[in-house]
């Protein structure tokens, strides 16, 4: 049988034994939602450009003019593939090429809209004693709206001539991602109007189903009713054809008799 310096003992190894495990994350400068968001409307942008004029065509691609663009690597590429997938033959020397084409942007960014149903937070001043610096935001209602926005254009021209041969309308595409708080519960999200809604990142949380017995009820045959049945009119006697007119007498409302 333990002793009570066994059971001190045993307690101050399990004390010692026990820990915690810790995490480490971080955020990038760039939401992964405003990527995408960006990258999306890039896609449908570029993807929307006609440019089969230029297939089976030497061409040199000039990104020169998309040196400030946001994910400038990513909208390179995807022009370069969209010029490739439909028969372009990209070269690497201008010198080679019968043709240049130009890619030019003119919007590549997102937009962030609020509205609030509330108090939104405001400060006090520090200083202040027996006052906090600041009050929180107080939200009855609040949907954010972030639109991820592109417009990107193309246009080729002879490279010894210098002379226009072929231009693109500039494209514009827009992209929504939605989240909404009510009385303090949320963000519930969804990309665009018809995206599957996410709470807080993840699907909601589905109710258990439950199971209905199948109860077969029985048939009662309905009986006919008498009352509601629809009325019959009596059949009448067809009136006497051997009447003697001189003979019939008539009784006015006054019961006087007329000859």
């Amino acid at each position: 049988m333990p002793t009570p310096t066994h059971l001190v003992s045993i307690l101050c190894l399990i004390a010692c034994l026990g820990g915690c495990g810790t995490s480490r994350w971080s955020d990038t400068a760039r939401t992964a939602t405003e990527q995408r968001l960006v990258s999306n409307a890039i896609d449908e942008s570029v993807y929307s450009i006609d440019v089969s004029p230029l297939a089976q065509q030497k061409v040199f691609f000039d990104v020169s003019q998309l040196d400030d663009s946001v994910q400038q690597k990513y909208l390179i590429s995807t022009l370069r593939y969209h010029l490739l997938r439909n028969g372009c033959y990209l070269l690497e020397k201008k010198e080679e090429a019968d043709y240049v084409v130009e890619a030019r942007a003119g919007v590549v960014g997102t937009d962030r809209h609020e509205v609030l149903v509330g108090l939104p937070e405001s400060s006090l001043g520090a200083g202040i004693p027996g006052m906090p610096a600041a009050l929180p935001e107080i939200a009855l209602y609040k949907k954010t709206n972030q639109v991820g926005e592109a417009k990107i254009g193309l246009f080729a021209y002879s490279r010894t001539d210098g002379n226009l041969v072929w231009s693109s309308d500039t494209k514009v595409s827009n992209k929504l991602a939605k989240s909404v708080w009510a009385l303090g519960i949320g963000p519930m999200q969804r990309d665009g109007k018809d995206g599957p809604i996410r709470w807080a990142g993840e699907p909601p949380p589905q109710l258990p189903s439950i199971a209905m017995p199948n109860i077969s009820l029985p048939q009662i045959a309905r009986q006919p009713d008498e009352k509601n049945s629809e009325y019959q009119m009596p059949e009448l006697a067809p009136p006497p054809t051997d009447l003697d007119p001189g003979n019939v007498s008539i009784k006015p409302a006054g019961n006087e008799e007329l000859q």
